[in-house]
This record gives structure tokens, C-alpha cells and sequence, in this order.
């Protein structure tokens, strides 16, 4: 292909060379635009099993509940440590994840106050290796624990799965929270 470049753009004019055997950098060229068009071609999205469409079943909700409620229990009293805080924390986010969802209205400032209730516990713990959580900051938690055992009999398993990859993204990222400000 050769163009004119002198004249003005609307006059160029393009002649096209004949050749037997194309270069290497036309198959390239003629490759990548291939591959280029495959590409742009999307295909639907898998639609969504039966089971991810419906809620969690009963008995993995009620476990899931009482692992966070006994985790809650244990943390008010002297029976705390490193993982049921984890517990805690991981009830906050995926509540807090599922509430984006669309499942929940409790105000972000109750996940912050949650969150940062978590931080004191832990800076509590690592100073005098104490894992409970003061007084005052178990209701934040009593009202947390009772949404997401709502959103975890109510919410399709397809959007706890979501929030289960957001949480994990969360803890293998650096952001210091997934709450929004």
C-alpha cells in the first residue's frame, strides 16, 4: 500500500502493490487483527444455578450465625482471642458487603464504629494480652450480628459469594478498610 502524503486528506490517493507472498509483518499485522476482532465478541454470561440463586440453606446459615454470635459471647467475657476477633471482623465486612448489595440499611458509621471497636481490641491484646471487647462496643456488634443473620437467610448465595470475593480481595490487598468513607 502507498499513499499520496502531499496531497490534502481527502484527495490522498492509495494505491495497493500486489504481492505474491506476503511479509511477516503483514501475517503479524493480519493476525493480530484477527485476534483482535475474536476478542471483542462477548459472550453471555453463564446463567446463575439454581442453588446460587437461592439463600444460603438453613442449617449453613445457623451454623454461620452461631460462630459469630459465640464468637461475640466469647470476646465480651475473658474468653477471647486472635481468631474469634477475626470472626468478628469477617461478620462486620461481609455484612457490610452484603448491605451494598442491597440487603441491609444500617449506616456506614455503625461498620465504622464496628471497625474501629475491632482495632481496639486487637491494640488492647497485643499490649496486655486481653481479647475482649469493652462494654459499650458489644452492641455495635449485637446490631451487626442481627443484620447479617438476615442477610444470610434472605440474600441469593450468589451475592455472599460476591461478598466473600470482595472480603478476600480486601485482606490479600493494602487498604487499611473496605468501608467507604
Amino acid at each position: 500500500v502507498s499513499v499520496n502524503l502531499n496531497a490534502p486528506i481527502m484527495h490522498r490517493e492509495i494505491q495497493y502493490c500486489e504481492t505474491a507472498v506476503p511479509s511477516r509483518l503483514q501475517k503479524l499485522l493480519i493476525t493480530m487483527s484477527n485476534n483482535r476482532a475474536k476478542k471483542r465478541v462477548a459472550r453471555p454470561p453463564k446463567p446463575l444455578s439454581k442453588a446460587l440463586l437461592l439463600p444460603m440453606d438453613r442449617a449453613s446459615a445457623r451454623e454461620l450465625s452461631l460462630a459469630h454470635h459465640l464468637a461475640l459471647a466469647a470476646c465480651r467475657r475473658d474468653g477471647g482471642n486472635k481468631h474469634l476477633i477475626n470472626e468478628l471482623a469477617r461478620a462486620v465486612y461481609m455484612a457490610y458487603f452484603l448491605q451494598l448489595a442491597g440487603f441491609g440499611s444500617l449506616t456506614v458509621s455503625t461498620f465504622h464504629d464496628a471497625e474501629r471497636a475491632l482495632e481496639s481490641a486487637l491494640a488492647r491484646a497485643a499490649k496486655i494480652d486481653d481479647w475482649k471487647l469493652a462494654d459499650d462496643e458489644t452492641s455495635l456488634f449485637e446490631l451487626i450480628l442481627a443484620l447479617h443473620d438476615d442477610q444470610l437467610a434472605r440474600a441469593p448465595m450468589h451475592r455472599v459469594v460476591d461478598a466473600e470475593k470482595r472480603l478476600r480481595a480486601f485482606v490479600m490487598g493494602s487498604a487499611p478498610s473496605p468501608l467507604a468513607d
